[in-house]
């Protein structure tokens, strides 16, 4: 038996209407946060780029935020890079990427196209989110730590999984499907802090539905695409890197979305830095009333968060979300860090600039407080000053983001797209997601509600 069919048949072997309700609460929040972060990235140049009317025909899908509506595959392009565009959508402990901004894009335009309920595309959406986790268990941290960008090249294969399922495609044609979609995954953490980023989540979108879709018509991919000596395995992540009995076990048992969970983030910035973040920030309102007198700043974290692109002081507005001097320099010197604080005027503020540059790294090697961080200041007199976090607050089911807070930061996110009273209704219609009749009434509010 090949590894595509045994996934595939993991697939099938789950059943939505033994979904724990918690579950499709998760997946109601998190659907709700990428789709708000959508809108907060409809008007950005990453959106505008992408969204090319010489290249694209009219369809029936939405891109969310604007009045264009577009075919499923590019729609489902464009929405994928506009819910990227600013770092600010879920991620995955397990998948080391962002998984909803890959799996909704698609599943929305192909429910759109035909017709499916709210509580469909939900229950595929759950699948899919349980395929990439599963999936990215085999392969890693190596993979991730090679340079390879999990939210594309492993969230593709949740993609894929999502739409063959709410299309209710057989073991066969999944398995063609996952195959197919083992070469159509690309993308390069080298690209971290560029206008591309965004791009690999818009691309693993509409590529794992294209996956989907050709499976569907019967385009066929080789049964051992994942496993054989020059597949996705060994290609991407070498001999003696991956463990494909991994990918294999306790499909559902329980679901990846309750365990580990999904992570909502509370700041606009990459989330290996929120621990950090929470610490010093907490620091600040308990300890440090100003950064005047500051001569020193030490972070402690966990090697995988202290990652190089993460390490640099920022240098444009892109690449601050991905720096962890920044970040935590602005939470010292604010108190918040903030979506206006990733705008190009903000980088010159002079104290945040001088804090950025007395910031120092340690790793530490406590595993069980992957996430968490530590943050000591020295004050001019010698006085040391620290505060310490185990895990940032969003980090899932452990500490999750307080309703209030998730549906603050979607209304947030949204007014960048819609009017304020539309906000609240598309936020309303969201919370019942899944019993919508058509999710295609969730487009149309969001239509009617765009300025």
């Amino acid at each position: 038996m090949s590894l595509s069919l045994d996934l595939a048949r993991r697939v099938a072997a789950l059943d939505p209407a033994t979904f724990d309700p918690e579950a499709v609460r998760w997946a109601r929040n998190a659907i709700a946060d990428m789709i708000g972060c959508t809108l907060l990235g409809a008007p950005t140049d990453a959106t505008e780029t992408v969204l090319m009317p010489d290249l694209y025909g009219p369809g029936p899908c939405l891109v969310l935020g604007r009045r264009e509506r577009l075919g499923m595959l590019d729609a489902a392009f464009v929405n994928g890079t506009a819910g990227h565009a600013l770092d600010y959508d879920d991620t995955s402990k397990s998948l080391s990427g962002h998984p909803t901004v890959i799996i909704i894009p698609g599943l929305l335009a192909l429910a759109e196209s035909r017709g499916a309920s709210g509580r469909a595309l939900t229950d595929a959406y759950i699948v899919g989110v349980e395929a990439a986790t599963r999936f990215a268990r085999g392969v890693n941290f190596h993979h991730y730590e090679k340079g390879w960008h999990p939210t594309a090249t492993l969230g593709i294969f949740g993609a894929a999984v999502a739409a063959s399922a709410l299309m209710g495609l057989d073991e066969a044609r999944t398995a063609h499907a996952i195959s197919i979609a083992a070469s159509l995954a690309s993308g390069l953490k080298a690209n971290f802090g560029t206008e591309t980023k965004p791009m690999h989540a818009g691309l693993a979108a509409r590529n794992g539905l294209f996956a989907a879709l050709l499976a569907e018509r019967g385009v066929t991919g080789a049964p051992t695409a994942l496993e054989h000596p020059q597949g996705f395995l060994e290609v991407f992540n070498g001999a003696g890197a991956y463990d494909a009995g991994r990918m294999l076990e306790g499909w559902g048992a329980p679901l990846d979305l309750l365990s580990p969970g999904i992570s909502i983030k509370k700041y606009p910035c990459v989330y290996s830095v929120h621990g950090a973040i929470d610490a010093a920030i907490a620091l600040r309102a308990e300890a440090l009333p100003e950064t005047a007198g500051v001569t020193d700043v030490l972070v402690r974290m966990h090697p995988r968060r202290l990652l190089p692109h993460v390490r640099n002081p920022a240098t444009s507005a892109l690449n601050a979300k991905f720096s962890l001097p920044y970040a935590v320099a602005r939470a010292l010197v604010n108190g918040a860090v903030l979506l206006e604080h990733f705008d190009d005027a903000a980088l010159g503020d002079p104290e945040v600039t001088r804090v950025m540059g007395l910031i120092r790294m340690e790793p530490h090697e406590d595993d069980a407080n992957d996430y968490g961080a530590e943050v000591a200041v020295t004050l001019a007199s010698g006085e040391v000053r620290r505060q310490a976090v185990r895990a940032p607050l969003g980090r899932g089911p452990e500490t999750p983001l307080p309703q209030e807070m998730l549906e603050a930061k979607f209304l947030d996110c949204a007014r960048a797209s819609l009017t304020e009273e539309g906000a609240a209704r598309v936020f309303a219609l969201l919370m019942g997601l899944d019993t919508l009749p058509q999710a295609a009434d969730l487009t149309a509010a969001i239509e009617a509600a765009t300025r």
